[in-house]
């Protein structure tokens, strides 16, 4: 089996390391076509080219390779087709389900044409009516063909199976990838990024075969949010974190503790920082909330040690910080990878809790079975509670938060977690149960999703060589109102 995989940048892979190198090593080829990055060459991930290498001394099959795909329509619907998809993500942040996530309603904005907000804001109907809006945008989004280019480009690879990730962002050219691949009959799979990618992004805009999901929370913001068939959409799990569950501590607590200047004859916790959407200046928060321990009445979290680890894709604003100003409180200074870090690994497993505001550090610790605690602050609503996921997290939807809503309350719960309150451990084994290995918790997700794949690339999908009589009536009216618009200009 031949599979193509759009990934827009080559590091999107890395969510799916174990997937490709399992779909590697029973005989199937996969290419990875991403975007020509500027100034370098295309190359596989580090992890996936020892894979390849070893796949090929070994003379098996399979193997992995990498190559650019373009990434820009060339026909008369190059700048159109954009400002639709990213007018269309814009709409959908009407949605009275996101009436207070102002923040991402203006991420929105901020991809989508002046003209289209300056309309919507003239038009106060628009809100009213948004679902009408979006029927239209759809349909609109039906209207415009196949991106012949594309067509050739996944013709050369001959792929029994294409897919994609993260085809969510706003305005995606990924879009047409699907579009064309439906036009020729090859079946597509799309595999969501992350755990909020169907929540914070934008649309699913043509329709997949299949959608593999971690949960059935992702299944239904697949079905309810993005319109896609109940049918198309598989749970599997998450399979990024199956090489995390496999992990085991690499020095004992002690030896951790000394190496980052901390008491091992101290329960310490761990503050894990949030990315730049969530918190763009987490460093103020952070040396607050240490005051704040420091100054606790309970003396077992007041004279706990605190270790810090940066966001590993925010941590500039840490580079002249140092915290040696608070005693017992170390910085995290040492490179990370972004999935089955062993240095988080461990950093979770010696700690007695977790503290962070939002961040996907938060799962890795509930699959150590760690207390997850946060503070719900007005001054990050915005990466809380104006996001979707965000409550997926918390108790009372059967999440592995220990929420407070001040210091006050907060230190508390510490003061209960520090303790060794045991029914912390299971609320966040229960969470990660439901939420990242939905099938068991002892089953890997890795051959539950190259399964899927497997399925995926045997549907019965006929070319769609007829296109819709209204279509060519809409096109060219499309194309008079193009050519008005040009000679006015």
């Amino acid at each position: 089996m031949r599979i193509l995989f759009f990934l827009h940048n080559v590091s999107k892979s890395r969510h799916f390391d174990g997937v490709l190198e399992t779909l590697a090593e029973r005989g199937h080829s996969i290419v990875l076509a991403a975007a020509r990055q500027r100034n370098r060459p295309l190359s596989l991930p580090k992890n996936l080219g020892l894979v390849n290498r070893r796949l090929i001394a070994g003379g098996r099959p399979g193997r992995i390779e990498v190559t650019a795909c373009p990434v820009r329509r060339v026909d008369e619907w190059e700048n159109v087709a954009p400002a639709l998809r990213q007018a269309r993500d814009y709409v959908r942040f009407l949605d009275s389900r996101y009436a207070h996530a102002e923040k991402l309603e203006h991420r929105s904005a901020s991809s989508t044409p002046p003209a289209w907000r300056q309309f919507i804001a003239a038009h106060p109907a628009v809100r009213r009516h948004w679902r009408a809006v979006a029927r239209l945008l759809r349909m609109a989004e039906a209207v415009i063909p196949s991106e012949r280019l594309f067509e050739l480009f996944i013709k050369y690879e001959r792929p029994d199976v294409v897919m994609i990730t993260p085809l969510v962002d706003y305005g995606s050219y990924q879009t047409d990838y699907v579009k064309s691949a439906n036009r020729l009959g090859v079946p597509v799979v799309f595999v969501p990024f992350s755990w909020d990618n169907l929540t914070n992004r934008g649309m699913i805009r043509v329709e997949p075969d299949r959608v593999l999901v971690w949960n059935d929370i992702q299944k239904n913001e697949a079905v309810e949010l993005h319109g896609m068939p109940p049918e198309r959409v598989v749970v599997t799990g998450a399979p990024r974190f199956d090489a995390f569950f496999a992990m085991s501590p690499s020095t004992t607590r002690e030896e951790f503790c000394r190496h980052n200047g901390l008491d091992p004859a101290a329960p310490f916790l761990l503050y894990v920082c949030s990315s730049e959407f969530v918190a763009p200046r987490e460093v103020d928060f952070v040396k607050r909330w240490v005051r704040e321990v420091r100054g606790a009445s309970d003396p077992a979290v007041r004279t706990c040690g605190i270790l810090v680890r940066p966001h590993p894709a925010h941590s500039k604003q840490w580079r002249n910080e140092t915290l040696t100003e608070y005693p017992h409180v170390s910085l995290w200074r040492e490179k990370e990878t972004m999935n089955a870090d062993q240095g988080l690994y461990d950093s979770l497993h010696h700690s007695a809790a977790v503290v962070g505001l939002n961040t996907s550090a938060m799962l890795e610790a509930g699959i150590l079975g760690k207390p997850v605690h946060t503070i719900v602050s007005s001054d990050f609503a915005g990466g809380q509670e104006q996001t979707l996921h965000f409550a997926y997290l918390r108790a009372q939807n059967g999440g592995l938060l220990h929420e407070a809503h001040n210091f006050e309350e907060h230190l508390e719960q510490l003061a209960a977690s520090v303790g060794a309150d045991s029914g912390a451990r299971e609320q966040s084994l229960r969470f990660v149960d439901r939420f990242v290995r939905p099938r068991g918790r002892h089953a890997a997700v890795t051959p539950i999703m190259v399964e899927e794949i497997e399925n995926a690339a045997r549907i019965e999908k006929r070319p769609q060589h007829r296109t819709p009589l209204w279509h060519h009536v809409a096109r060219l009216g499309a194309r008079v109102a193009l050519a008005r618009r040009r000679s006015d200009a």
